[in-house]
């Protein structure tokens, strides 16, 4: 029988696979079995002389030599100061495999993309291995518990690496800071690629017939709609501070509002959009309604006791060409307006974005709460997709047309007023 021996100083261990701690009681065990049963199982080497598998081993050897004892494999006694050894590259390729990755597991200074690669490349040695023999395949959940035992933490941590370890070629994926941050990188890549085709699919067909328009009190048109219709809810209500009687800013704006204003026609519209628009919203959906900043704790416990998840604080829409003066002799301007932002169901954004928008005002169409259609795209992108829908109850001049047309989004919009729903009539139309 030939042997393969190696001068034990000549055997070279890498520094990024050494285990810095061993159980000395473990290594006396092993030193004696192998004193008394012979070396059993080979320490495994590559290209010549570097340790792939067998420190341990390794380490009872040389107490072994060290108590006088002497070094047997299948009872032929080995010189002092030699090591019989297996060559990698004459084993089986999966056996190889598996020591090949044994090795790799077990460095010290493993990166997170280096340890994915790991992690995918045990699932696929144990597939290879449940092929051999026969069996199913291993699960995710089996190779968590291989490594890193069986808690929910290690099996996501586990999965996410197996999902990366397939998408390194990518440099965003790659360059991620960690295996859980490349695993949203590869989520936001894929939700936007998904837009795209659905964008796409949707162009052809998308025009402005696929929009609703309807005159009426929304009050009533809220009630009568289906439940689980629409994706998004985002509106310009009232605000309910007594806007009709304010002036025209000491001629320093077009004039005061229109419309009913009150506190109590204010508090009517909020519950019924709360309770209503819960109703006809999907499982899933987001809500945006512009408010008045001194009524918002109000309107946010509304909103909560009717089964929203209401953000903390307002969303901040600064508008730098805002030119309103409630006390236009003493100051300030007012530049920004907030919005109560609601989330049903735990449905996700697109993007992180932040809690304050700057947009100017676009040229007025003759009403004086009119919203830029900039503004209203930024926080439609942030909660919808190409074909999804979207309500505003409130609709006014209708904003809400042009910007969802713009993200190939269907939407639906309710207006009372007769020149405002006029106005919202000719945005409509324009639409291409």
């Amino acid at each position: 029988m030939h042997l393969n021996l190696i001068a034990f100083k000549q055997i070279f261990i890498p520094e990024n696979r050494q285990r810095k701690e061993f159980d000395s009681e473990y290594l006396v065990d092993l030193s004696t079995s192998i004193d008394r049963n012979g070396l059993i199982n080979l320490p495994v080497l590559k290209e010549g002389n570097t340790l792939v598998a067998g420190e341990c081993r390794l380490k009872a050897i040389e107490y072994l030599w060290s108590m006088g004892g002497k070094l047997r494999y299948q009872g032929q006694e080995i010189p002092d100061g030699l090591v019989p050894f297996q060559n990698l590259k004459n084993l089986d390729p999966i056996d190889a495999f598996e020591i090949e990755l044994e090795e790799n597991i077990r460095r010290k200074d493993l990166t997170w993309q280096e340890s994915a690669a790991a992690t995918s490349q045990l699932l696929e040695l144990r597939r290879l291995q449940a092929e051999k023999k026969g069996i199913d395949a291993p699960t995710v959940a089996q190779i968590a518990s291989e490594i890193r035992g069986t808690s929910g933490q290690a099996y996501e941590k586990t999965r996410a690496e197996i999902i990366v370890s397939r998408h390194m070629s990518d440099p965003d994926v790659a360059k991620a800071k960690s295996a859980k941050d490349a695993l949203k990188t590869i989520k936001r890549k894929e939700d936007l690629r998904r837009s795209a085709a659905l964008g796409v699919s949707v162009g052809a067909t998308f025009t402005s017939a696929v929009h609703t328009l309807q005159k009426g009190n929304a009050l009533t048109l809220m009630t009568e709609l289906p439940s689980g219709e629409f994706d998004c809810i985002l509106t310009d209500p009232i605000y309910g501070i007594d806007a009709q009687d304010f002036n025209d800013s000491g001629g320093k704006t077009a004039g005061g509002h229109f419309y009913d204003d009150s506190y109590e026609l204010w508090k009517t519209h909020m519950h019924v959009l709360a309770t209503e628009g819960y109703r006809f919203t999907k499982p899933l959906a987001h809500l945006y309604a512009f408010c008045d900043v001194t009524n918002f704790p109000e309107m946010k416990a509304i909103f909560f006791e009717r089964g929203w998840k209401v953000f903390r604080t307002p969303l901040v829409w600064v508008n730098p060409t805002g030119m309103r003066a409630p006390w236009p002799d003493q100051g300030p301007q007012r530049k920004y307006q907030t919005i109560l932002y609601a989330v049903k169901g735990n449905k996700h954004v697109n993007q992180l974005a932040p809690d304050v928008l700057t947009f100017p005002s676009d040229p007025n169409l003759n009403h004086n709460a009119q919203k830029p259609v900039a503004l209203f795209t930024e926080l439609l992108s942030r909660s919808l997709k190409p074909g999804d829908s979207v309500i505003d109850p409130f609709c006014g001049s209708g904003t809400i047309f042009p910007a969802a047309h713009g993200l190939k989004v269907r939407a639906t919009g309710f207006e009372l007023d007769d020149s405002a729903y006029g106005i919202a009539v000719k945005r409509l139309g324009d639409l291409k």
